[in-house]
């Protein structure tokens, strides 16, 4: 997630923003799910392209205005926004944080590419490492999301900026071992080996939907969602736990308009979270979707889902359910340091 921040402060961005975060009135029709947004909200860059002479109208203080015209009319303000409230600065160990789980007390997280296979269990008073443990027989190509049920931690080694990779793996580490090892320890794994049979490599840095930083475990399975870089959806694929080889097709694709880096599922509540951001000019905005899943076996209900946007802005990359509320870490960068954060849901 380095080449995450690089994006952000080139000016390059000013491409990228007609065709990432400005939906096309294509992209909004195909979204039949949300509301349509009001016309009028596209009028400015319709009159900019049928008129050369207005270049006044493509100015970049304006372009941000646009697209939250348009995000405003797409998108149904339930809340209007979230507030990520800090609850910890985490360790500088931890700048790269990228997935987040819990159990028995104990708070764990990991970091992304270009670091150790290693996983944290950190302080919520003060985010200092409490211990670091290495999963036997594992690799960080690059890890991306913690996932969890009662027997284990899931870890998915699914990140892909440049859409080449052919394979993903999901390690499986027993909490029976984890809660046991010691500071600078080792417990056992297992590997899964995933493939999405329904796309194929390519070599375009940021410019594909063959990414993926997210995973959640949602009644026995495990839900992988992509990060689609090129159309700004998200690919559902279904993972079962008990396979160690698989290759999956799409359960269905969700035109969530930003990109996805971290989801979890509320058994309780029924609830899943999909955690993401959009690039704007020179700028960043996140948000937060929540989707019923109505009964075990059946889908997300997107007819149901509703869309906050999320205060400060920033790389959060991690997102988990924890007693009603929805947790959240935040790798450093120049929108602000490494962090643990909750949400209390109204």
């Amino acid at each position: 997630m380095s080449c995450f921040v690089k994006v952000v402060m080139l000016s390059v961005l000013v491409t990228l923003l007609l065709a990432c975060s400005v939906p096309s009135k294509e992209s909004v029709v195909l979204a039949d799910r949300l509301e349509a947004p009001d016309s009028s909200a596209f009028s400015i860059l319709d009159s900019s392209r049928d008129d050369p002479d207005r270049s006044d109208l493509l100015d970049p203080e304006d372009l941000d205005q646009v697209f939250e015209t348009i995000a405003e009319a797409s998108y149904s303000p339930l809340p209007n926004r979230l507030n990520a409230e800090p609850i910890a600065t985490l360790a500088t160990e931890l700048n790269e944080t990228s997935g987040l789980a819990f159990h028995q007390g104990t708070w764990w997280t990991m970091n992304d590419s270009g670091n150790s296979a290693a996983l944290y269990e950190v302080s919520q008073q003060d985010g200092t490492v409490l211990r670091r443990v290495h999963p036997l027989n594992s690799e960080n190509r690059d890890w991306e999301a913690l996932a969890q049920d009662d027997r284990h931690l899931y870890i998915a080694d699914c990140g892909n900026n440049r859409g080449d990779r052919h394979s993903f793996q999901i390690y499986s580490v027993p909490w029976s071992d984890l809660l046991q090892s010691k500071h600078r320890g080792v417990v056992s794994s297992a590997q899964m080996d995933i493939r999405l049979s329904d796309t194929r490599p390519e070599s375009k840095l940021h410019a594909h939907n063959n990414d993926c930083e997210a995973l959640a475990h949602v009644d026995g399975q495990l839900w992988l969602f992509t990060k689609n870089w090129k159309d700004q959806a998200t690919r559902l694929y279904r993972v079962d736990t008990r396979k160690s080889k698989q290759s999956l097709t799409a359960s269905a694709t969700y035109p969530v308009k930003g990109l996805i880096t971290a989801a979890d599922f509320d058994p309780e509540s029924r609830r899943l979270a999909l955690l993401g951001y959009r690039i704007g000019f020179l700028s960043v905005s996140s948000f937060i979707w929540i989707l019923p899943v109505p009964e075990e076996g059946q889908l997300p209900d997107w007819d149901n889902a509703s869309y906050h946007r999320l205060d400060p802005a920033g790389q959060w990359e991690a997102i988990l359910w924890h007693q009603g509320d929805l947790w959240l870490t935040r790798e450093r960068s120049v929108l602000g340091s490494a962090q643990l954060a909750k949400i209390t849901l109204p």
